[in-house]
């Protein structure tokens, strides 16, 4: 019966011995699906209702320098420009200079400081998770997709009201006449290969009147037949923006020309064309029909709109447009590839003029170029973006090449609603090349050498998306 008893016991035991254990055992921590060690110091513990996590093991583990002061017990947690302190007993922190209320004071353990889980996310960036049945804390340094703030773009602001309605257009012996109903102020600019003259009209729309009486297009757009010019072979004219509203007009021409406008009676406008030897400015193409691919580069921000501006004070729109014009400049290599980039400078555009320039260009694909941002400067990597499934194979190709280049974090290929790649006909995909906001990807994408490398990693992308 004695023997009986002590097997019985021992067996219990045995039996009772795992539970035991693992109900002392700490929570794990998962960081972006890899399981930190916690064998050194304090582990993680779940103290009440709040879970407590080891901040330096957690800040380690994210490239973060951790600063213990044994005096006055705080921790000061620090990674480029972002910092983060906090003090045993105390129930706030202070977050890149900003107070944080604690839902748990932090607490010394064994050497270690534990902190509330929510801070850490909060503090740090991260998506946090907690798994009671498993006690697993989940941290994620991927957070949703952060949107590009041109979504938010001041441009988009409501238009003004026009002040001009086009009446009637018409051109006879290298004479342009615009009848307006209202005052105007046209903008003159050229184009080369072939030689074109843009004339655009801000603040104009077409009247009613003109739209009723246009056999061509609902929308106004339409094209003038010239037969008796040796100076132009056809005159196009559609609307080139909403936002401010703009009519353009375009003039192919046969041979290289100069033209002035001038005001007539009842705001008549004249535009009056002569030969020229001087050679034709670069600005936006139009559409020919010469068989070539068009493709849109559209380096996003501009002006007023500086986009992320990162850790050492450099914008993103300066970073957007030198990867643009690179991209360009390779593409104009192609003898099947007719390139039109929305900016070659500075300039502002509204999100409805960069879709405008590509409906209008008759693309046949949109590609837009960014620089990522964040609140922290945790997130990083490169993502690609569309918004509409016939965009989802360019998006493909373009990551395909771009990724292994940057020799950065892959992001994936994700789809977002987004202006430029939602509101576009043709397939359209936004390029982030990095985040602005990471020491590490700012330091990168600010080298001319990565700058490069990324354009050139866009232009095989698309050529073999056209299949060129």
């Amino acid at each position: 019966m004695k023997k009986w008893s002590v097997a019985v016991v021992f067996f219990l035991f045995m039996c009772l011995f795992p539970v035991m254990a693992n109900a002392d055992a700490g929570p794990s921590i998962v960081l972006d699906g890899v399981t930190i060690d916690q064998r050194s110091g304090a582990p993680a513990e779940n103290i009440g209702k709040t879970v407590m996590v080891p901040i330096r093991i957690v800040s380690e583990n994210l490239g973060y320098q951790v600063k213990w002061e044994k005096a006055t017990k705080s921790v000061l947690v620090q990674k480029g420009n972002s910092s983060i302190e906090m003090t045993a007993g105390k129930d706030a922190a202070t977050v890149n200079g900003s107070v944080v209320e604690l839902d748990s004071p932090p607490l010394i353990k064994q050497g270690t400081t534990l902190v509330p889980l929510r801070f850490v996310g909060e503090g740090m960036g991260l998506k946090v998770g907690w798994d009671n049945g498993t006690k697993t804390v989940s941290l994620f340094t991927v957070p949703p997709v952060a949107e590009s703030n041109e979504e938010k773009d001041a441009s988009e602001a409501p238009a003004p009201s026009m002040n001009a309605e086009l009446q009637n257009i018409s051109f006879s012996g290298d004479r342009l006449i615009v009848a307006v109903n209202g005052e105007i102020m046209p903008k003159l600019s050229t184009l080369g290969e072939p030689d074109r003259i843009i004339v655009d009209l801000p603040g104009t729309t077409f009247s009613q009147d003109f739209l009723q009486g246009q056999a061509s297009r609902p929308d106004g757009s339409g094209s003038i037949e010239v037969a008796d010019s040796d100076l132009v072979s056809k005159v196009r004219y559609a609307m080139f923006s909403s936002s401010p509203s703009t009519v353009r007009v375009v003039f192919d021409l046969k041979q290289a020309a100069t033209a002035k406008w001038s005001l007539g009676e009842d705001n008549v406008m004249l535009v009056d064309l002569t030969a020229s030897s001087g050679e034709s400015a670069s600005k936006q193409a139009l559409p020919n029909d010469d068989g070539k691919k068009i493709v849109i580069i559209d380096p996003g921000h501009g002006g007023r709109q500086s986009g992320a501006v990162s850790i050492s004070g450099k914008y993103e729109k300066d970073f957007n447009l030198a990867v643009g014009l690179k991209v360009q400049a390779l593409l104009q290599q192609y003898d099947d590839i007719q390139t039109v980039i929305t900016r070659q400078d500075d300039t502002e555009l509204s999100l409805k003029q960069r879709v405008d320039i590509a409906e209008l260009n008759q693309a046949d694909i949109f590609i837009s170029i960014h620089g990522n941002k964040f609140t922290t400067p945790v997130p990083n990597g490169i993502e690609t973006l569309y918004s509409r499934k016939d965009s989802k194979s360019l998006a493909d190709t373009l990551h395909k090449y771009v990724l292994p280049v940057t020799g950065l974090k892959d992001r994936g290929v994700k789809m977002v609603s987004l202006h430029v790649t939602r509101e576009t006909t043709m397939p359209a995909v936004l390029l982030e090349l990095g985040f602005m906001s990471n020491p590490t990807d700012e330091a990168t994408m600010l080298t001319e050498d990565y700058q490069d490398q990324c354009a050139q990693a866009i232009a095989d992308g698309i050529a073999e998306y056209l299949g060129l």
